[in-house]
């Protein structure tokens, strides 16, 4: 075997265990002891983070991530990768926004000229906008790993009021370029649905005993879903205006029936998790919406006009 091939089934060896010694692995590469000190030495100046423990219960191990062999792309899957990433560009925060830079960087780094200066001209013509947002979200790579590792947690929530809330987060998802994390709130003994921006507090504190055990079924029919337990009939009459405006949604656009004169209805169910966001926005429409359903909505709607009333009679 050439030494490029071994050093390149060394890395797959080296990533596949936590700790090993000199001797097993120039076993099972069917090489020499000095051999294998001089091909982890290698590996070590190509950057494989390696740690060396002495002792009788000694040995190697890889410290941080794990380091991946070389792999060969064709040219439309390196532009792919790129602009996958590309993609990403205009989210202000990620659960991993720092080696997103440092793959593009290495990744841009080692293609051809021929093929930087195509991918450069398709920046200038191909273009993945997201929604810019300003709120900072402090605590989403936080929540994405106590999704992973099934883990209760206790957050400061802030909606209409600022409130600790014990969750176990079951995924985080992305919309219109604002982040939302799906789990099982132990207050309201229900799923809901929590804005990541809104999260101003996050401990590891709860009580791990309250864990619900979520095999990946469960997962599976949960993340990304907007409907709850309890669904709630919305019906809205919206106006021209009313229209082109809802049609910025993603959601409500795909149940926006128009009429001839370009006005229009829309007749949905919406879980009652989204009732204080359609407060929210159907308020901020003004004239051009008239929401008829839910009641509770439209009371709430009722009640923030009359503050509105109150505050500018003052």
């Amino acid at each position: 075997m050439h030494k490029a091939q071994r050093l390149i089934q060394l890395i797959m060896k080296v990533n596949e265990r936590k700790k090993f010694t000199i001797q097993e692995m120039a076993d099972e590469c069917g090489v020499s002891r000095r051999t294998m000190i001089r091909d982890l030495m290698e590996l070590s100046e190509l950057g494989v983070p390696l740690y060396s423990e002495t002792g009788p219960n000694g040995g190697y191990r890889v410290l941080r991530e794990k380091v991946l062999p070389p792999i060969s792309f064709t040219e439309y899957e390196a532009i792919a990768l790129f602009f996958a990433c590309q993609s990403l560009h205009n989210y202000k925060s990620l659960p991993f926004k720092n080696e997103v830079n440092t793959a593009l960087d290495k990744f841009f780094h080692y293609l051809s000229s021929e093929l930087k200066q195509k991918i450069e001209r398709m920046q200038q013509r191909l273009v993945f906008w997201i929604p810019p947002h300003e709120m900072e979200v402090p605590f989403l790579k936080e929540l994405l790993e106590a999704a992973l590792e099934q883990r209760v947690i206790t957050m400061m929530y802030e909606a209409s009021s600022s409130r600790e809330r014990v969750i176990q987060p079951i995924g985080i998802y992305t919309m219109n370029g604002l982040w939302y994390c799906q789990a099982y709130c132990f207050f309201a003994k229900d799923h809901r649905v929590f804005r990541v921006d809104r999260v101003k507090g996050f401990s590891l504190d709860a009580d791990q005993n309250l864990k619900l055990n979520m095999d990946e079924e469960h997962i599976k029919t949960w993340i990304m879903r907007i409907e709850g337990d309890e669904m709630l009939e919305l019906e809205v009459d919206l106006t021209l205006e009313g229209v082109r405006r809802c049609q910025s949604d993603l959601w409500l656009a795909q149940y926006i029936n128009l009429h001839e004169d370009g006005s229009g209805t829309i007749r949905t169910k919406m879980s009652t998790s989204f009732i204080s966001w359609s407060v929210h926005f159907f308020l901020s429409l003004g004239m051009e919406a008239n929401l008829k359903r839910p009641q509770v909505v439209r009371e709430q709607i009722q009640s923030k006009l009359r503050e509105l009333i109150k505050q500018y009679e003052e």
